[in-house]
């Protein structure tokens, strides 16, 4: 029990000598901080209500601080992007051209299916092609379940392939940056949600799909054109070969810019997407697949369409990587994989989430959304009620759960475009196309249609992503609120540091260790029989003043002592 009770008042004079230390610390630190109004707490001199008045000046002007500072932070942590006009203007050499995709109207040619006879197999799916669109059948769903539908194993995407217009033939004339050209170098076919297409200025597959990434096929075209590997983010490598796709533009206008006659083939249309003959036109990012069903422009038969190009570019400052992918609302390339595409954009993202749910429902993957799986099979005949089904908005919360994840690119390419249309010639005279001068008059306005896209200027402002508040703006309001109501500075933190907490320890120490040094001398004097008073000239005690922090006097040494117990003769 003895050392128990020796060192429970070693432990209160320990905590009673610290208590002490600090309080006069305290008083040190009031008389000579640089914090404005506690110097005048500290004094004194002054009468209490006084004191009173400055210590209620300082804690308002601390309530007033903390709320601003308050603010300060939510507006950091709830806007921590703001978007922006890029200060530097951006030359249309540096991008691509965007790239087009063009479509007939037409889903099938009439020569080509002509001889299907009623209740066959190819009937029925002209009937779904054509009454809705495709997949968006207007039949009902009893129709669509029924057995005839049940056991129809055509695939929509191999019939569409072979009995739609080629690019061949509805592609008459071609001219890039004041160039004619090849169109069938220029153009290759694809299929969409709006069926068989023509597209120029497009990655190929092995550039676009993960699939078909180790595809080494010759990808130089038959005019030389050698493709390479551009994003949106990266841009274009810094060796290019003379000829490359996907091309800039050579300048602004229509001359530099592109132009296509396009024949519509009207004797041999048997179905149209829409009320109407003609083509639909969809400027695009080379890196996306087009979605042409809802967002073609109509290009009409028998008129010439300027579309005048705008570009939208969405661009990101390194500094935003450290915000929340939540806070900046955006995705750099590398920060999220996709299973299909090797470019992270959010088209592409979205169709792989409508593409998952479907195959999850379904089975199967329709032919204008991305082959996810491997092993997944395109949707036949046979699919096409559970498709619609799937593809109904109200039976899609898990696609639109997943579509929340596909948050935009922080670097994106887009194009918008102005068109404008007149009429083709309708009476003999000259024109400046020599081909669509060579048509008759009535053909040309029944058959033809002209279309021309260019560049307005010859240079862009993209829309920059910055942090709005970031981490020195930050400090700078925080510093600039403190210093104003309370004159805080980095000083003030090392004054409240040193005084109220490394100096009170710092003699508490100095404190223990003279005391310790002092028994192990008592007890060794003792123990020869020698009676010693302890005293300020006495060599045996180590009465050092570098062992006094300022304002600790030997005195305070002398009082501690007696607290621990010791006995003066």
């Amino acid at each position: 029990m003895e050392p128990t009770l020796s060192a429970r008042p070693e432990k209160q004079a320990t905590s009673l000598f610290l208590l002490k230390s600090f309080a006069r610390s305290l008083r040190q630190f009031l008389n000579q901080t640089s914090l404005h109004g506690l110097k005048f707490v500290g004094d004194s001199s002054l009468s209490s209500w006084e004191r009173s008045f400055f210590l209620g000046s300082f804690v308002t002007a601390l309530i007033i601080t903390v709320h601003l500072i308050s603010n300060i932070y939510v507006k950091w942590d709830s806007t921590p992007v703001i978007i922006g006009i890029s200060p530097q203007a951006t030359s249309i050499l540096k991008v691509p051209f965007p790239a087009i995709t063009i479509c007939n109207m037409n889903q099938v040619q009439r020569s080509l299916v002509a001889n299907y006879r009623e209740g066959s197999n190819e009937s029925a799916l002209l009937k779904v092609l054509c009454e809705s669109g495709g997949w968006e059948s207007s039949q009902t769903d009893e129709e669509l379940s029924s057995s005839k539908f049940a056991t129809n194993n055509l695939k929509i995407s191999e019939f569409v392939s072979n009995h739609s217009q080629s690019c061949e033939r509805m592609l008459l004339y071609c001219r890039f940056s004041a160039v004619e050209r090849n169109c069938s170098h220029l153009f290759q076919q694809i299929l969409t949600d709006e069926g068989l297409c023509c597209v120029f200025n497009f990655q190929p597959p092995e550039y676009l799909y993960k699939p078909f990434s180790g595809n080494n096929r010759n990808l130089t075209n038959a005019d030389g054109y050698e493709s390479v590997m551009w994003d949106p983010e990266s841009g274009y490598p810094e060796k290019l070969p003379p000829k490359f796709y996907p091309a800039p533009a050579s300048g602004t206008g229509i001359t530099l810019g592109f132009t296509a006659v396009l024949h519509a083939e009207m004797d041999e249309y048997y179905c149209s997407s829409t009320n109407g003959p003609g083509f639909k036109v969809y400027f695009h990012n080379p890196v996306e697949v087009p979605k042409v069903k809802e967002a073609g422009l109509i290009s009409a038969i028998g008129y010439e369409t300027n579309y005048r190009i705008e570009m939208v570019r969405a661009e990101a400052v390194p500094a935003i990587r450290s915000i929340s992918r939540d806070g900046r609302q955006c995705l750099f390339k590398n920060e999220k994989q996709l299973i299909f595409y090797r470019i992270y954009t959010r088209l592409n993202c979205e169709n792989e989430c409508l593409a998952a749910f479907i195959y999850e429902t379904c089975s199967c993957i329709p032919f204008d959304h991305p082959l996810i799986y491997s092993n997944a099979s395109i949707c036949s005949m046979g699919d096409t009620s559970c498709v619609r089904w799937a593809q109904r908005a109200a039976n899609r919360p898990g696609w639109a759960k997943c579509r929340q994840r596909c948050l935009p690119s922080c670097f994106d390419l887009n194009y918008l475009a102005s068109g404008f249309s007149f009429p083709l010639a309708s009476n003999n005279f000259q024109l400046a196309n020599a081909l669509v001068e060579s048509f008759n008059k009535s053909y040309l306005s029944e058959n033809i249609a002209v279309i021309n896209v260019y560049f307005r200027e010859s240079v862009y402002y993209g829309n920059t992503k910055n942090a709005y508040v970031g981490l020195t703006e930050f400090l700078s309001n925080v510093g600039g609120v403190m210093g104003l109501f309370m004159g805080f500075s980095v000083i003030s933190l090392a004054e409240i540091l040193y005084f109220l907490i490394l100096k009170p320890l710092a003699e508490l120490f100095v404190w223990k260790r003279s005391s310790h040094v002092d028994s192990e001398s008592s007890l060794k004097h003792n123990a020869f029989g020698i009676e010693q008073r302890q005293s300020s000239d006495n060599p045996s005690f180590f009465h050092s003043k570098e062992l006094y922090p300022k304002g600790f006097s030997p005195e305070v040494y002398e009082k501690g002592k007696s607290m621990k117990g010791f006995h003066y003769q």
